[in-house]
């Protein structure tokens, strides 16, 4: 039987090759993902426009055009926030080579470097495991958590207004506090139905937001000077 031969270690040279080309790689795979959530962010605003000048344009419009509006809109949160994920788990890997491959070359006898030979041990094993068991390095929870806070707070803070205002307004100005719950009806539901079940949704959106604060993504895992 024809032994197989082992395959010969690279070179220095050939490895730093190796990895440059796939440097190149990871950050387009990266910023690919990062058009994607800013392509996401861009539904969301005209979206919410789309409902604004809607709802607003046409006098007969009721409200609830608004509560439509917000379902969409936390769709598209949603949709935002998977794509962050993957966008994080890349820029983890970007992170990882900048922070050490990179790093290791251009402060070559000009900077002293702050790791040893354990430290480039680690990186390079974390990246080969990350490679061959990739998983995201952020919750589901937290990406939400994060894209609210960065963007869609001000959308759905928005929508909220233009809710009320619509309210206030349609059929007719409302002229007390009675009057105003009275027209926030939907059918059949009573308009404190409909508050109540808003405030819910609102106070679900508060706490999301407040949510993932501590670092918990794949970048936040790296070191960050």
């Amino acid at each position: 039987m024809t032994e197989i031969p082992s395959p010969q270690p690279l070179s220095r040279s050939e490895q730093i090759t190796a990895i440059s080309h796939y440097y190149r790689a990871e950050v387009q795979r990266s910023l690919a993902w990062r058009e994607r959530l800013d392509r996401t962010t861009n539904w969301a605003g005209v979206t919410s426009t789309a409902f604004l000048g809607f709802g607003f344009a046409h006098p007969e419009i009721h409200h609830s055009i608004f509560i439509f509006g917000f379902a969409i809109l936390h769709i598209l949160l949603f949709i935002e926030a998977r794509r962050f994920r993957f966008y994080d788990a890349y820029e983890y890997r970007v992170r990882l080579l900048n922070q050490h491959f990179i790093y290791d070359i251009l402060a070559h006898g000009t900077l002293p470097t702050d790791f040893d030979a354990a430290d480039e041990s680690y990186w390079r094993a974390e990246l080969a495991s990350d490679l061959r068991y990739p998983q995201y390095k952020m919750s589901l929870r937290a990406a939400l958590a994060r894209r609210l806070r960065s963007n869609y707070i001000y959308l759905f803070t928005l929508l909220v207004l233009a809710w009320l205002v619509k309210i206030w307004i349609h059929p007719v100005v409302a002229t007390s506090w009675s009057g105003f719950v009275r027209q926030g009806a939907i059918g059949m539901l009573p308009g404190s139905f409909t508050f109540g079940l808003m405030g819910l949704f609102f106070a679900y959106l508060w706490l999301l937001s407040r949510l993932g604060r501590k670092p918990s993504g794949g970048r936040d895992l790296l070191h960050t000077k």
